[in-house]
């Protein structure tokens, strides 16, 4: 049987033409498109797949490309935000043992920090110890994506370049809302690639781990007209590299408490076979969007 050959990834294309600065070893280049923005600024998991190829590239120059393949952790810290520009990612080795390096990662735009990380790195496919099987608490199967789902058509899935990147499916309750299948500030929501590319890399799931359905914007209508949000930190846990050939993920999300103009996001990213493949953590600001007055 012949395959179709894959179409070629607009991310991993993106991220990898980060290049090693001049005269360096542990700085590299990058020129951030605007199709990778939000409503104000580059959006943060594109920062995180950014800085995820840098360490790459440099963990590559210094041990090789098969020694720590693989990010395992990471938390990235959002200081400033990035509109698009050519920024500096520098990255320095703060632990190197047999199994894994800690590298710290900082993205600069003209000699401004604006974002810091620190990255874990592994080898996925070499992890070996401990398993335990568990039955969550939380045991809901995933949604069936044709008929217990329906394509997102609200305006502000194409309101960003970088939302209008994808296919959002996902449950509607009766009142018009996305996602609340199971209740409370629980969303799901089905992803795939619009241009058809898949989801072949941990690079992906950094940055589609900065993609669900934000609970509080889904909890009320005409949310997005009144709100702004800004995400303080992230964090993402690589629990397995996704089959080449996996089109669409699950994102589920889940926050524990919004109050006061701040709240949590834990996020869990599964194949459409169930697999986990990834989770992540969010601290999210909300500020009120004042009307301008006009001027007489």
């Amino acid at each position: 049987m012949v395959f179709p050959a894959s179409i070629p990834s607009p991310l991993l294309e993106a991220v990898s033409s980060i290049a090693l600065q001049e005269g360096t070893r542990d700085r590299f280049v990058a020129k951030v498109s605007p199709e990778w923005s939000t409503q104000h600024s580059t959006l943060g998991g594109y920062l995180n797949a950014l800085m995820l190829s840098a360490v790459q590239k440099f963990n590559a120059l210094e041990f090789g490309t098969d020694r720590f393949p693989d990010p395992i952790h990471v938390f990235v810290q959002f200081i400033h935000m990035v509109p698009p520009d050519q920024v500096v990612v520098s990255c320095q080795h703060l632990r190197v043992s047999s199994r894994q390096c800690v590298v710290r990662v900082e993205v600069t735009r003209n000699s401004r920090a604006t974002t810091v990380g620190i990255v874990t790195c592994a080898d996925l496919s070499k992890e070996r110890g401990l398993t335990q099987p568990s039955q969550p608490a939380f045991a809901i199967s995933l949604p069936d994506r044709h008929t217990e789902c329906v394509v997102i058509d609200d305006p502000v899935v194409d309101a960003t370049p970088v939302t209008s990147k994808l296919n959002w499916v996902s449950p509607k309750s009766a009142d018009g809302l996305w996602g609340h299948r199971v209740g409370g500030h629980h969303r799901e929501v089905w992803l795939s690639f619009r241009d058809g590319s898949k989801v072949s890399d941990t690079l992906h799931l950094a940055l589609l781990c900065d993609m669900p359905l934000q609970p509080a914007a889904t909890h009320q209508p005409g949310f997005y007209y009144k709100y702004a949000l800004s995400t303080l930190c992230m964090s993402v846990e690589f629990k397995k590299r996704p089959d080449p050939t996996t089109e669409w993920v699950m994102v589920r999300s889940n926050s524990h408490q919004v109050s006061n103009g701040r709240y949590d996001v834990n996020i869990q990213v599964y194949d459409d076979r169930g697999d986990l493949l990834a989770l992540s953590n969010h601290i999210v600001y909300v500020t009120e969007i004042r009307a301008k007055q006009s001027k007489l």
